[in-house]
């Protein structure tokens, strides 16, 4: 907590230099009179252009400019002063403090900015890495799906029990997509997913591994109880109240499914298991 009040407390010191710092070359723009104008002018433009630079997080390229700014503007009064004996004005002092004060007190500023966006971006990551659930479906995602599928292989290997693993997915679902609104699309999936669930035993695990509402289950029986479960889902979806009040009589929900029973050769490698039930996918037709 202290330390958040520290940096709060730096972010308020800078935004009140930078806004004096600002406002003072605002002041030698005007107290310079016509004599000073255009000098004044670009000065106060190429610390704006600074002040742009910091603000996009581009910090070296804005001390860079402003640092340019000073040496050649310094080089200028030095060579009107000796050349022409050109009198250094008390307004010209200013511009060698102005632009790197006004530029460092935005840098300041924006410190606290770059810091809390940091920490969001990891918190965002964390919770990604975390999260195990589809907001939509509620139903384990593919993550969890990864986890549990080689676990649940483990298992069976050391068992020898049957494992068999089935893939859903909406037949032409990008057509659904562009027909349906974004809500009944949401909707359909839900309830793609009631009805597989309804389908399946409770010892059975279901996941929604994608946007398109295609899903996965891990089936605790062979291929023969592999064939049963896919003609109930069939079954299921193809009933005419199966999505009412979401698409119309003229579309017709369609899934493909496919599903392959665990072999020993396949070894321990849950992406390959899902892969080769993915591959069976294009035979639904």
């Amino acid at each position: 907590m202290a330390n958040k009040k520290n940096a709060i407390l730096i972010q308020d010191i800078g935004l009140l230099v930078f806004l004096i710092s600002l406002l003072s070359s605002m002041a030698v723009l005007y107290a310079g009179g016509q004599e000073l104008l255009l000098e004044n002018s670009v000065m106060l433009f190429l610390t704006v252009v600074g002040i742009i630079l910091i603000t996009f997080s581009i910090d070296l390229a804005a001390f860079i400019t402003v640092g340019s700014q000073i040496i050649c503007y310094t080089a200028y009064k030095l060579f009107m002063l000796y050349h022409n004996g050109t009198a250094i004005s008390i307004y010209s002092f200013a511009w060698l403090v102005l632009p790197i004060v006004t530029v460092g007190a935005m840098r300041l500023f924006c410190w606290w900015r770059d810091r809390l966006e940091l920490e969001n971006g990891v918190l965002r990551q964390q919770v990604e890495e975390l999260v195990m659930i589809d907001p939509l479906t509620g139903l384990y995602n593919l993550r969890s799906f990864y986890y549990d599928i080689d676990k649940q292989i483990r298992y069976t290997r050391r068992n020898k029990l049957p494992l068999t693993l089935m893939v859903i997915k909406l037949r032409y679902a990008h057509e659904l997509k562009r027909i349906l609104s974004k809500k009944n699309f949401d909707r359909l999936n839900q309830r793609l997913a009631e009805i597989v669930g309804d389908a399946i035993r409770v010892e059975d695990s279901q996941y929604s591994i994608d946007k398109d509402g295609s899903l996965a289950i891990i089936l605790t029986c062979d291929e023969a109880g592999g064939a049963l479960v896919r003609n109930r889902i069939r079954s299921m979806v193809g009933e005419k109240s199966a999505f009412d009040n979401i698409t119309d009589t003229s579309i017709k929900v369609e899934v493909q499914i496919a599903y392959v029973q665990y072999k020993e050769e396949m070894g321990n490698d849950g992406a390959y298991f899902k892969q080769s039930v993915e591959k069976e996918l294009q035979y639904d037709v």
